[in-house]
C-alpha cells in the first residue's frame, strides 16, 4: 500500500505545482534545499497520477473489488472523485441512491451532469419510468429522452405534466422518434390533438422543409384548412407572383406564418417590389402598420446593400429614412462607393452613442479630410491624433495617416504570488491541473469554466494570470475577455509555439507575425480547437484543404488527430496562408479575407479599384470583415512585443488597392496643398518571411 502524504507535504505540493510553470519565480521562492523538496513532492504526484489511471482503468472494466487499496492510496489526490464516477458509469444498474448520493456530493463537478445524463440514458434503455424521471432534465435537448419522459409521465399518470410534454414534442417541424408514437397515441385520446395544434405543426413542418411530413399531416387538418394549405403553398413556390397575395391576411393567425415566409422570399429576391406590395397590403388593412414597418425595413436594408441605394432615395419609405441600422448601411455604400465627402451628414443623423464609437469616428475624419479647405484637414488631424491612442485597428488606421506607430496602449500588470497560490491550492483548480497533466484537456475545460463562473472581475484576472503561468493559453485570453481586461497585452497575446511558427515561416515566406495572428484569431492557440463545420486545430483547417496543403508541400496526408498537433497544424496552416499570399501578390488583406471565406469571393469581392480602408469596410461578410480588421491588428501587435516597427497596412498594399489615392504613410497629407486629392507613396518592399 501506498503511503498518504501528510497535510503539510500537500500543502508544499500545491505551493509547488502553482509556481512550476515560473522557473524564474521557482529559483527565486526556493533555495536549494525547499527546492530538492519540491521535486520530491512533484515525483509524489507524478506516483498518484499512474495509480489513478491504474484505478480508472480497472473503475471502466467494473472491476471494484481491485480498487479499494488504490483508492486508499488516492485520498489525497484531486481526481479520486473521478475514480468513483468512473465506477459509477461502468455499471448500468448502480443503484439510484449512489448514483444520486455522488451527484449530491459533487454538486459543482462537471462530472455529475455527465453521469446524470448517462443514467438517464440507462434508465431509459432499462424502460424504467419513475428511475428515469429521478435522473432526466426536462432541458435535455435528446429528443429520444424527450419522448422517453413524455411516455413515462403517462405510464405513471401524471396526466398533466404528461399532456404538456407531449404538446412540445408536437409542435416540432421535423419527424419525431417511433418513441413518441406511445405518447402521440395517449395524448390524441385524451384529447391533446386540436385543429390549432393541428395546423402549427403543419406550418412547422412546410417552414422546415419536410415536405413529406407536412403531406401526411395534412389528414389532421380540416377541410378548410386543406383549401387554406393549398392557396399558401402556391404563393409559397411562386413569391414573386404579387396577384397571389391579393387574398393573404397577415392579420389571421392560421395565414401569417407561411404567407411571412413567401413574402421574406419576395424581399429577398426583388426588394422593390416587395415594397409597393407592404404598402398595397397595408392599405387594404390585411397587414397590421408595425408588421408592415418591420417588412420595409427588411426591404430597404436589402435595397441599400445590394442596389448601392442610400436611406435617402425615394423607395425608402419615410418612416425609416432616420433608422440607424439604414443609416450605417447607406454609409457603407457611401465608403465603398468612395464618396468620403458625402458621409458628414448620414454620420451626423447617427445617434451619439453610434457616433462615438471609434469606427465612425475614424470615417468623420476620412470625410473631414476630403473637404476642400485648411480647416478640415486640420480638424482631421485632431481626429486621428486622438485616435491613435488607441490599440484598435480604427486607431492603428489613424495612425498610419499620421506617420506614426499604432499604440499598444499596454497596461499589464502583475498579479501578487500569494493570489496565485490560493486559487491554485483550490480543489477545482488542483483538479484542473492534474487533468490537463493527464492530458484530459476538455475535462481540464469543463472545470475551468465551472471555476470562474460565479467570479468577479477581479478573480477573473487572477485566474487568467494562473491560466498564463500554466501555459494554457486559449483559457488565460478567454477569461481575460470575460473580465474585460482588453489592456492585459502581454497575457492576450502570448508567443507559444514560437519556434515553430518562425520555421514554417520562413519555409513558406511568410510574415511570422501574421501567421501567430492568424492562430490567435482562429484559436487562441488551442491545439483542439474544432469549429462546427469541422476546421480543426491551431490555425482552424478544415480536413480537405489541411490534405490538399500536405500534397503540395510533400507531407503525408494527415488525420483528425494528426491536425491538432501543433506542429502539423502550423505547417500546414502556415504553408496554406504562403499560398494564398502568393494567389493574391503578398497582399494580406485579400490573402486573410480568403483564409475566412474562401479565394473566389475575395477574387469576386476585389473587383473596382478603390481605397484599401474602404474595401476593408465594405467586406459583405460581417464574419469576414470583423476577421480581416482583426488578423491585421493582431500581427501588428505581434509586430511591436516583437520590437519591430511594422505598420498595420504595408505601402505596397495600399497601391495595390487604389494607386490613384491611397491611404498614405506619413503626414505629408496635411500639409499638401488645399485641394489636393492624391498622394504619392515611396516604394516599399515587401515584407519578409521571418522578420
Amino acid at each position: 500500500m501506498r503511503p498518504v502524504m501528510t497535510g503539510m507535504l500537500y500543502k508544499g505540493l500545491l505551493i509547488a505545482l502553482a509556481l512550476s510553470s515560473s522557473t524564474s519565480l521557482l529559483s527565486k521562492a526556493n533555495p536549494p534545499r525547499e527546492a530538492a523538496v519540491t521535486f520530491g513532492i512533484e515525483m509524489q504526484r507524478f506516483r498518484q497520477r499512474a495509480v489513478f489511471l491504474e484505478a480508472r482503468q480497472i473503475a471502466r472494466k467494473g472491476k471494484l473489488s481491485a480498487l479499494k487499496p488504490l483508492l486508499e492510496s488516492l485520498t489525497d489526490y484531486p481526481l479520486r472523485s473521478y475514480i468513483e464516477y468512473e465506477a459509477l458509469l461502468a455499471r448500468p444498474y448502480s443503484s439510484d441512491e449512489a448514483v444520486q448520493a455522488f451527484i449530491e456530493n459533487h454538486p459543482n463537478f462537471p462530472i455529475s451532469a455527465q453521469l446524470r445524463r448517462a443514467f438517464a440514458d440507462y434508465r431509459r434503455d432499462q424502460d424504467r419510468s419513475e428511475s428515469f424521471l429521478r435522473f432526466h432534465q426536462p432541458e435535455d435537448a435528446d429528443v429520444e429522452n424527450q419522448c422517453f419522459r413524455a411516455s413515462a409521465l403517462w405510464a405513471l399518470e401524471r396526466t398533466q405534466a404528461a399532456m404538456a410534454a407531449t404538446r412540445a414534442l408536437w409542435l416540432h417541424g421535423r419527424s419525431q422518434p417511433k418513441r413518441c408514437d406511445k405518447a402521440f397515441s395517449r395524448w390524441r385520446r385524451a384529447g391533446g390533438l386540436t385543429q390549432a395544434l393541428a395546423w402549427q405543426r403543419y406550418e412547422l413542418a412546410v417552414l422546415a422543409g419536410e415536405d413529406r411530413l407536412a403531406a401526411y399531416l395534412e389528414r389532421t387538418l380540416s377541410e378548410d384548412q386543406r383549401t387554406l394549405a393549398r392557396q399558401l403553398t402556391r404563393l409559397r413556390q411562386r413569391p414573386t407572383r404579387t396577384d397571389r397575395y391579393e387574398t393573404v391576411d397577415f392579420n389571421d393567425p392560421e395565414q401569417q406564418a407561411l404567407a411571412d415566409s413567401a413574402l421574406k422570399m419576395l424581399i429577398k429576391k426583388r426588394p422593390a417590389e416587395a415594397l409597393h406590395l407592404i404598402a398595397d397590403l397595408k392599405d387594404s388593412g390585411r397587414l397590421a402598420p408595425a408588421q408592415a414597418l418591420e417588412y420595409d425595413y427588411a426591404a430597404a436594408l436589402r435595397l441599400i446593400r445590394e442596389d448601392n441605394l442610400t436611406v435617402n432615395d425615394a423607395l425608402i419609405p419615410a418612416a425609416l429614412r432616420t433608422n440607424p441600422d439604414l443609416i450605417e448601411a447607406s454609409l457603407i455604400q457611401l465608403i465603398k462607393a468612395g464618396r468620403f465627402n458625402a458621409l458628414s451628414t448620414p454620420l451626423s443623423q447617427l445617434p451619439a452613442s453610434a457616433q462615438g464609437t471609434l469606427r465612425w469616428q475614424y470615417w468623420q475624419a476620412r470625410a473631414e479630410l476630403s473637404s476642400q479647405d485648411i480647416g478640415g484637414r486640420e480638424s482631421a488631424r485632431v481626429s486621428f491624433e486622438r485616435l491613435a491612442s488607441e490599440r484598435d485597428y480604427y486607431g492603428h488606421l489613424a495612425a498610419l495617416w499620421l506617420g506614426i506607430p499604432g499604440s499598444l496602449a499596454d497596461q499589464s500588470t502583475t498579479i501578487a504570488p500569494e493570489k496565485l497560490l490560493d486559487l491554485a491550492a483550490a480543489p477545482t483548480a488542483q483538479r484542473i491541473y492534474e487533468l490537463r497533466a493527464l492530458g484530459e484537456t476538455l475535462e481540464a475545460r469543463r472545470e475551468w469554466f465551472q471555476l470562474i463562473k460565479p467570479f468577479s472581475n477581479t478573480e477573473l484576472r487572477i485566474a487568467a494570470a494562473l491560466a498564463s503561468q500554466w501555459h494554457w493559453h486559449d483559457m488565460a485570453i478567454a477569461t481575460l475577455a470575460q473580465a474585460q481586461a482588453w489592456d492585459e497585452v502581454l497575457e492576450r497575446f502570448p508567443r507559444p509555439y514560437a519556434e515553430r511558427f518562425t520555421e514554417a515561416a520562413r519555409t513558406q515566406g511568410v510574415p511570422v507575425t501574421l501567421a501567430m495572428a492568424v492562430a490567435r484569431r482562429e484559436s487562441g492557440f488551442w491545439t483542439e480547437a474544432r469549429s462546427p463545420v469541422g476546421a480543426q486545430g491551431l490555425m482552424q483547417l478544415m480536413p480537405r484543404t489541411a490534405q490538399s496543403v500536405a500534397k503540395s508541400i510533400d507531407l503525408d496526408s494527415p488525420t483528425d488527430l494528426v491536425l491538432t498537433q501543433a506542429d502539423t497544424n502550423i505547417k500546414l496552416g502556415t504553408a496554406y496562408l504562403g499560398q494564398l499570399l502568393q494567389r493574391f501578390n503578398d497582399n494580406r488583406v485579400l490573402a486573410l479575407a480568403a483564409y475566412n471565406a474562401g479565394p473566389s469571393r475575395a477574387k469576386k469581392w476585389y473587383t473596382n479599384p478603390q481605397p484599401i480602408d474602404a474595401f476593408i469596410e465594405g467586406i459583405p461578410f460581417a464574419e469576414t470583415r470583423a476577421y480581416v480588421k482583426a488578423v491585421l491588428l493582431y500581427a501588428a501587435i505581434y509586430a511591436q512585443l516583437n520590437g519591430l516597427p511594422e505598420p498595420l497596412l504595408y505601402p505596397y498594399e495600399i497601391e495595390q488597392f487604389s494607386p490613384n489615392d491611397p491611404l498614405p504613410i506619413g503626414p505629408s497629407v496635411f500639409n499638401a496643398a488645399a485641394g489636393s486629392a492624391s498622394f504619392t507613396l515611396s516604394a516599399a518592399p515587401r515584407p519578409e518571411g521571418n522578420p
